[in-house]
């Protein structure tokens, strides 16, 4: 087991669990009898029986030490592949609620560390599969590729793999444990980091002398950074794209400075509700993937990385249009920084600028320490095409990530289709009333949509 890999397991407790997960949404094949999807998908599931190694390992602590992997011949898909319903009446909210529950309990260790959750019962027909992976298996933008993996263009294709099945999933690299090579690599990310030393000084030294540089620990301390228990709540809403897209045109903005100040703006009439609107503004941690033109390899060392980029949402600002320019500068300028830097100098950094989490209990005993970044924004550019499983036609995708330590709101965005698909996930406790986040979502949108007509 990898330190990263390991690091998960042994930062799992009962009050944070450590897994992300999947929400999709699929409109039944035409023809398929009234409520009976989601058992033909149980069914045709079940039947992939052969797994790749990364569904079939578990950990282990032998002695109570580091952990290691055990590695299962077969897994029981009649635990691992469930059938449930929603309660209550069907609606969206109902198949929240039922979501938020699942979400909330930690995965068992005794099995291979996933659950898939197939769901009937929606009053409009359509069928939800709730997947959910433990960290120390893949992350969630892997995750998500994986599972994306088992759909067809094609409405008529009968035999689309299951995510766990050997041709969906790639085999585990095991990296090699030459002391020699080991010594190598050490004094390598050395030099990397010493080497990046120069590129920050003056970057940071440009970005601060004209107020673009958001640093960690810059963050006012806010209701989303409290200690946070394991009860989720999850909200969740989609959003024609081409709505956004002409909203990016006529302002000149990027299409994610368009989602994030549609977040900052819901961010702040949130917090004024709760009247906990600091006066510094929030800031938000954005997730970037190190896609450096290598070929993608899902399962564990082969994901393409994940760093980490801290942008200011301006939320002191009441004017949309200008606290859209204020975060499309605090995105530009980190761009800029994180373009200067190598792929291991930009991990390097990304691992201080989040190595205060680790620190969580620290920040407790001393308060005055600011936490790293208020809340993570994840945006995932989705398939153009309309995507399906065994003719079951991909309706929607929400990614639902883990909450760390300290940090008791995240919003996940996908686009697909032609949708783009928000998730709000929030410590139940800490983050009262979430699911109006949904609603200032929207609000916002139309704020900022009217705003930039009014001054065209």
């Amino acid at each position: 087991m990898s330190p990263t890999e390991a690091m998960f397991v042994l930062f799992e407790s009962p009050s944070h669990p450590m897994h992300v997960a999947t929400l999709t949404l699929f409109d039944p094949p035409t023809g398929t009898a009234p409520g009976a999807h989601a058992a033909d998908m149980v069914g045709n599931l079940r039947a992939h029986t052969e797994a790749a190694e990364l569904f079939r390992k578990r950990p282990f602590h032998p002695l109570h030490g580091y952990p290691w992997w055990r590695l299962e011949k077969h897994i029981d898909l009649g635990y691992h592949v469930r059938h449930t319903a929603v309660p209550g009446d069907g609606e969206m909210a109902d198949l929240l609620s039922l979501v938020s529950q699942m979400h909330s309990m930690p995965l068992d260790p005794q099995h291979p560390m996933w659950e898939m959750h197939v769901i009937e019962g929606l009053t409009d027909g359509r069928t939800a599969v709730y997947t959910k992976f433990h960290l120390s298996l893949t992350d969630g933008a892997s995750g998500m590729r994986l599972l994306h993996r088992t759909l067809s263009v094609d409405p008529d294709v009968r035999d689309c793999p299951a995510p766990w099945s050997p041709s969906v999933a790639a085999p585990t690299r095991h990296p090699s444990v030459d002391p020699r090579g080991v010594l190598r690599s050490g004094l390598n990310i050395t030099g990397e980091l010493v080497s990046a030393v120069p590129t920050l000084v003056r970057a940071g030294y440009h970005g601060l002398t004209e107020e673009q540089l958001t640093l960690p620990l810059q963050s006012p301390p806010t209701i989303f950074n409290a200690p946070t228990g394991r009860a989720r709540k999850v909200a969740a809403r989609s959003w024609p794209l081409n709505r956004l897209r002409r909203l990016a045109a006529c302002t000149g903005a990027p299409l994610e400075v368009v989602v994030l100040t549609m977040c900052a703006g819901a961010l702040r009439a949130y917090l004024l509700e709760q009247y906990a609107l600091p006066e510094a503004p929030l800031t938000a941690m954005l997730p970037v993937p190190l896609d450096l033109g290598e070929v993608p390899t899902l399962g564990p060392g082969g994901n393409r990385g994940i760093g980490a980029m801290v942008v200011s949402l301006a939320t002191d600002e009441d004017d949309p249009l200008t606290r859209l320019a204020r975060i499309a500068d605090s995105v530009a300028h980190t761009s800029g920084i994180v373009a200067a830097l190598s792929r291991t100098q930009f991990q390097l950094v990304s691992a201080l600028t989040l190595s205060p989490i680790m620190l969580d209990p620290v920040r407790r005993v001393l308060d005055d320490i600011p936490p790293p970044f208020n809340v993570m924004i994840s945006y995932t550019p989705g398939p153009t095409r309309p995507r399906y499983w065994n003719g079951a036609h991909l309706d929607a995708v929400y990614p639902i990530p883990t909450l760390a330590r300290g940090q008791a709101l995240s919003i996940t965005i996908a686009s697909r289709s032609g949708q783009l698909h928000v998730a709000v996930v929030g410590d139940r406790t800490a983050v009262p009333h979430l699911h109006r986040i949904i609603g200032h979502l929207d609000t916002a949108l139309t704020n900022l949509d009217a705003a930039a007509h009014t001054a065209q």
